[in-house]
């Protein structure tokens, strides 16, 4: 089984660590992606994605590399410390740059 680990932020605290056990313990090959690390841009609300194409996104070619870990994934496992009742800003700019996948 492929596992696409998406962490919410670099900081490897209590969050990290349960999501890191959960896939483990599920037995699989481990993609990890770390944010910001591995990308650090939000979502400029071009709607290209969902009006065009999404190779139109100005972040397209930076977010390939997660695209590709997501598709190829039978798991996606996305952690992200909560503070003030949001997740962090950096992965819910990342999750808005797939919105044109749920709005089709």
């Amino acid at each position: 089984m492929k596992i696409t680990l998406i962490h919410g932020q670099s900081h490897k605290g209590s969050t990290y660590h349960v999501a890191r056990i959960l896939a483990e313990k599920i037995d699989g090959e481990i993609t990890e992606i770390v944010l910001p690390r591995d990308f650090d841009q939000i979502c400029v609300g071009c709607a290209q994605g969902i009006k065009k194409d999404e190779k139109l996104c100005p972040h397209y070619e930076k977010l390939a590399p997660i695209t590709e870990a997501i598709d190829a994934a039978d798991l996606l496992i996305f952690e992200s410390p909560v503070f003030l009742i949001l997740i962090t800003l950096i992965k819910f700019g990342m999750v808005e740059h797939y919105g044109w996948r749920w709005i089709m």
